[in-house]
């Protein structure tokens, strides 16, 4: 048996993997950032030399599709950085939720991404385990349900316990050794051994994007140079003049938390059901913001809600200097998203782009690689959109205070006031696409209303179930609960007319997909929840009465201030937190 034994460790956002691999090299963990890229360590346990790569976490509700191509990137280099290649996989699956189909669609995707060949050098290692109670991890494997049976059946039902907090005396580290090395055994010493012509692939792709990525940050400091040469009239006027911003996007796209940011003001959180204009003085100068309620990431523009479409263009009449339009930095962009944007985006007219700045939000998702590299690595759709906006783009790495990121983002703005003012005309944008609707038989299609009316009151629902999981006191394990959105099927009627009825059969997978974002964010809030109570409670022997109130107030507020709808990405709960586990 080889001296040296290598490991991977895979699996979801906050599973614990980082804790997981500093516990079992016995090394201090340094820091609590979240992962964003392969992270090496080396280490010597019973004797042994361990070289463990750690990798970025994926969305557990999520589709392999709505990963960023980075993390995608990551989780297939992991395997050439421990070289000539890993033994055992440790694929991190924590215990405090229930494991649904969903779960092990992402978990199998983003596995088998890697290789088919991944499955026969993987271990499943369980996380969190205080949450199984008197259970033993055999008894809630048995008793979990099809989704983690087919899971465990993948990885030749080898799977262990390990806790870092409740590891006491290491025999849980002992015993995860022990399946390591009886897998190398089984496997008789040989390794994962990645397609090298995949690897070059890789390499060659990660090289390209890196030079397209600094070609186009180079190309953003050309244009601001020669922004600045230009002395108009109006210049001096401009950094007097008060600023009116209109803020679009996706639910969960970040769009309060980035008026709240932008304004340095305490902001209500709750859904954005009108637009709300709020203004304020960023360094001496008046600025409006202007917050509009959501459109759907997946769903077509028809099926927003009248309201929504009502009142963003209400907040249109307003005629900001700039638009933000908000996309979350840490999931996939597709030619789908490009698409339904253009949709929400053609009733201002062609002229828009013109005034328009791609915000990007949840920059620390992206580590030390530039928003430059995420819009290139993406593709495409998302190249094609930050070119519609006149290459005008912008990252908050977080939605703490910092406000270098707020200035210069009014910055960019100027620029776009200076360029508003020198543009005579403006080049044709994306013609229109030409859609051919083929003939379908009545029961393939829905109303649009009565759709967009459950959408409307199944959001609500969710709504309330995570309400009423923040008022429980007590670390629970969470099993979503309620019914499922049915769709109606039957109506009367015998012409199709595409603006008021839709195909049913295109609506199956985008629903599931906004449903997995709404779920991750309820599951991240009550992780969030759960771990504070933790903390309190292992803090009761020692701080008074007074601290424990003011604690549990700082939870109370954080869970007013993140209820649900278009405050945030899913990842909100992840980036902004630097006293948490952030895998």
């Amino acid at each position: 048996m080889a001296d040296e034994l290598r490991l991977v460790l895979l699996g979801g956002h906050r599973s614990g993997k980082s804790n997981v691999a500093h516990s079992f090299l016995n090394v201090k963990c340094e820091s609590d950032q979240i992962t964003t890229q392969c992270v090496k360590m080396e280490g010597n346990t019973h004797g042994r030399k361990i070289i463990l790569v750690d990798t970025p976490g994926w969305w557990k509700c999520f589709q392999l599709c709505d990963t960023p191509e980075r993390l995608k990137a990551e989780l297939v280099r992991s395997t050439s950085i421990c070289p000539p290649g890993p033994h055992v996989f440790l694929l991190v699956i924590e215990v405090d939720f229930a494991f649904s189909e969903k779960h092990w669609k992402a978990a199998e995707g983003h596995v088998q991404f890697i290789s088919e060949d991944t499955w026969d050098h993987t271990i499943i290692v369980f996380t969190k385990l205080k949450h199984l109670g008197d259970k033993t991890i055999e008894q809630y494997v048995e008793r979990e349900g099809e989704n983690l049976n087919k899971l465990t059946q993948k990885c030749g039902n080898r799977y262990v316990g390990f806790d870092t907090d409740l590891d006491r005396d290491g025999s849980q580290a002992k015993e995860l050794f022990r399946q390591i090395e009886k897998l190398v055994a089984e496997n008789k010493g040989r390794f994962f051994k990645a397609d090298a012509r995949k690897l070059m692939d890789l390499e060659i792709k990660i090289k390209n994007v890196e030079e397209r990525a600094t070609a186009r940050a180079q190309q953003v400091l050309e244009k601001k140079r020669k922004l600045e040469e230009i002395k108009s009239d109006a210049e001096a006027e401009h950094d007097v003049t008060p600023l009116n911003i209109v803020l679009l996007g996706w639910v969960l796209s970040g769009k309060t938390l980035s008026c709240s940011a932008i304004l340095d003001a305490d902001i209500s959180f709750d859904k954005t059901v009108k637009f709300v204009r709020i203004c304020g003085e960023v360094n001496g100068r008046q600025v409006t913001v202007v917050d509009t309620p959501s459109f759907w990431k997946f769903l077509p523009y028809q099926l927003n809600a009248d309201s929504v479409n009502t009142e963003i263009l209400k907040a249109m009449d307003s005629s900001p200097h700039a638009i933000l339009l908000v996309i979350p930095a840490d999931t996939s962009f597709s030619e789908e998203q490009m698409e339904i944007i253009l949709e929400n985006m053609r009733p201002f007219g062609e002229k828009v782009w013109r005034q328009t700045m791609v915000l990007f939000t949840w920059g620390g998702s992206l580590g030390n690689k530039p928003i430059e590299y995420h819009i290139e690595s993406e593709g495409d759709a998302l190249v094609g959109l930050v070119e519609m906006c006149g290459n005008r783009y912008h990252v908050f790495e977080s939605m703490r205070e910092d406000r270098t990121q707020v200035n210069q983002l009014l910055e960019k703005i100027e620029e776009i006031l200076k360029e508003s003012a020198l543009l005579e005309s403006d080049d044709e944008h994306q013609g229109k696409k030409k859609k051919s609707q083929e003939r379908e038989t009545l029961s393939e299609w829905l109303r649009v209303e009565d759709v967009k009316k459950l959408l409307n009151e199944e959001w609500e629902r969710s709504d309330a179930v995570v309400k009423e999981m923040l008022k429980t006191m007590s670390p629970q394990r969470f099993v979503r609960s309620g019914k499922s959105l049915i769709l109606p099927l039957n109506f009367s009627g015998e012409v199709i007319n595409t603006e008021s009825f839709i195909n049913k059969l295109q609506l199956k997978d985008p629903l599931e997909r906004e449903w997995n974002r709404r779920e991750a964010a309820g599951m991240a809030r009550n992780q969030y929840k759960l771990q504070c109570l933790d903390a309190n409670a292992e803090m009761s022997s020692c701080a008074d009465e007074e601290d424990i109130k003011m604690s549990l107030a700082k939870v109370h507020d954080w869970c007013q201030r993140l209820p649900s709808s278009d405050y945030g990405s899913v990842s909100s709960y992840e980036h902004d937190k630097t006293e948490q586990d952030r895998d």
